[in-house]
């Protein structure tokens, strides 16, 4: 068996791709193949036992380094290619459900009252989690939605606006946030959550930008890795 990267055409995120595959190779002997959505819609094929095939060779591991932003489905095929990935055997990473739990929406309304305590038994350890949690609310049509609508109009400074995308470059920031609110129908409203904005402190630290040494004012973020079968 091997294991597909699913890549952006005319990808040059390329380096941490490239260890990942040089090390699966040295440490066990796993080859990997480079495929676009678009690649698997016309390379591959889900047989009678639902393995995901390329030339007679089984994709264990789908492993979605594209497919978390609407461009990385300009037409049928790249949808058709996710859908065969999601309809046979292989192992996507993410699963799907796992891909829509990290969407803004989900984390929004996981912070809604009881929903976190439908997942963890123990009080005490609900509360504890809660903890880490921010202000997170809903910019649809609903009674707390259109009151977080007048929030981030009021006091703009306070809050972040997020859309429904992977990473943080497509946040809207002070005083951006009434230009957008105002500027978008109440349909397309509901695509966004607004969250209080975390205050952290800055720091100075040496970057590299364009092949130079800065000294530059940044903010430190923790990033908590795990793993998970499913």
């Amino acid at each position: 068996a091997v294991v597909v990267m699913v890549v952006q055409p005319g990808e040059r995120n390329v380096y941490d791709q490239r260890f990942v595959e040089k090390r699966l190779w040295e440490r066990h002997h796993i080859k990997t193949l480079r495929l676009t959505f678009a690649e698997i819609r016309d390379q591959c094929v889900v047989d009678e036992n639902d393995r995901l095939l390329i030339d007679g060779q089984e994709i264990a591991v789908a492993y979605y380094r594209s497919g978390y932003a609407p461009t990385d489905f300009p037409t049928t095929a790249e949808w058709t290619g996710r859908w065969l990935v999601e309809k046979s055997r292989a192992i996507a990473v993410p699963s799907l459900a796992y891909h829509l739990a990290g969407c803004k929406k989900i984390q929004q309304v996981l912070a809604n009252p009881g929903v976190v305590e439908r997942f963890i038994d123990d009080a005490e350890t609900a509360a504890r989690v809660r903890e880490c949690f921010v202000g997170l609310y809903p910019l649809d049509n609903t009674s707390q939605g259109m009151q977080a609508t007048r929030m981030a109009l009021h006091e703009p400074h306070k809050y972040v606006v997020k859309p429904q995308r992977e990473g943080g470059g497509y946040n809207v920031y002070g005083d951006d946030i009434p230009k957008l609110l105002t500027s978008v129908s109440d349909e397309e409203r509901k695509g966004y959550i607004l969250m209080d904005l975390i205050r952290a402190p800055p720091f100075n630290s040496v970057l590299v930008r364009n092949g130079e040494v800065v000294v530059a004012s940044v903010v430190s973020e923790l990033g908590i890795y795990g793993i998970f079968v499913r």
